[in-house]
């Protein structure tokens, strides 16, 4: 019998991490024309912070030394299970240190990345931070302070102490909801600002916003250092929802997913993003819920997820090229009080 409930909250919660990605990507690569390719550097980034922060801070925070026993030593991760719950207000600090960190962290890592090679071509920045990308999954493979190829497991959840295992699971949720909803509304006002509309012009035109004095290299990476904050801030959901990160859970596949969402929403289009976040993550939770119940099967529910993705992008290019909700014009007050102008005189 499937977990009806259990199957609506997980899904729901990873449509939440998903469009915190999504809607970071669709603000580079939608609004400011910015080929990012190594979306899962940021994400990755996010993810090991959290964990690495969470799980070093509590065990030192309670008196342990981790010079004798780090965090993903077996020890060290019995530990942290006991201790995980036993300090509502330690959990949650570790959540909002975490979160602050990340962004700073994964933002400047953008901004570093990219600064240097923008002037050099869209092509180049995408294949560039791809490439970094399994720099970053090759080098974490082999880091033993975060736990080599194994990463580290038993982290600390925020609601940790809560007895009731499905109303952490609803907690849970609804702090990816609030955090999904801060994301929307600070990147729906960056877009239609002043500088969102500056990144459209330099998305459409770069050579006509360089002839206008604008100074395209530190605009893009701007964007990038807010992109990858918020890649940043889902690496860390992620990280305190699966309770255990490892290198092999941030491949190249990650930030494809990510653009299959803005391709099936959406490019440019921020309602889209979700949209095309919703899509992706509900087949892949449908095909994670159905797989223990097909038994063998003649192709992997993994690469199924891949073919249903596929075929549903080819529908949606061939009915609209633009996506299921394509970019809208921007609406600033001038704009409004123009339209309302022309609607009375014509009237």
């Amino acid at each position: 019998m499937i977990d009806v409930v259990g199957f609506v909250i997980s899904w729901l919660t990873i449509f939440g991490i998903y469009s915190i990605l999504s809607l970071s990507l669709n603000l580079e690569s939608g609004t400011a024309g910015v080929t990012n390719f190594g979306k899962v550097v940021f994400y990755g980034a996010g993810a090991y912070i959290a964990a690495t922060l969470t799980t070093y801070l509590t065990l030192i925070l309670n008196g342990v030394d981790v010079t004798e026993t780090p965090p993903y030593d077996v020890r060290g991760i019995v530990l942290l299970g006991e201790l995980g719950s036993r300090n509502p207000l330690m959990s949650l600090g570790l959540l909002v240190l975490s979160l602050v960190v990340a962004f700073v962290i994964a933002g400047a890592l953008g901004y570093l990345l990219s600064y240097p090679i923008i002037r050099v071509g869209p092509a180049f920045v995408g294949f560039t931070l791809l490439s970094f990308g399994e720099l970053m999954r090759v080098f974490l493979q082999h880091y033993e302070p975060v736990g080599g190829n194994k990463g580290l497991m038993a982290i600390p959840t925020p609601f940790g102490w809560v007895a009731e295992s499905r109303v952490r699971e609803v907690a849970y949720l609804g702090l990816v909801m609030g955090v999904l909803a801060t994301t929307y509304v600070v990147i729906h006002r960056l877009v239609n600002s002043p500088l969102g509309r500056t990144l459209r012009a330099v998305r459409d035109d770069e050579v006509a916003a360089l002839c206008l004095g604008k100074h395209v290299p530190k605009i893009k990476a701007k964007v990038l250092f807010v992109g990858s904050g918020f890649a940043g801030v889902a690496g860390v959901l992620l990280a305190y929802y699966l309770t255990s990160v490892n290198p092999n859970m941030f491949v190249p596949a990650v930030t494809f997913n990510v653009w299959a969402m803005i391709i099936l929403g959406g490019c440019g289009n921020l309602k889209g993003s979700l949209v095309g976040a919703a899509v992706v993550t509900f087949v892949d939770r449908v095909l994670t819920f159905v797989t223990p119940y097909l038994g063998v099967t003649v192709i992997s529910p993994d690469y199924l997820r891949w073919v249903i993705v596929g075929l549903l992008i080819v529908v949606v290019l061939i009915v609209n090229p633009r996506g299921l909700l394509p970019e809208e014009p921007i609406k600033t007050p001038a704009l409004e009080v123009v339209s309302e102008e022309l609607g009375g005189g014509s009237g």
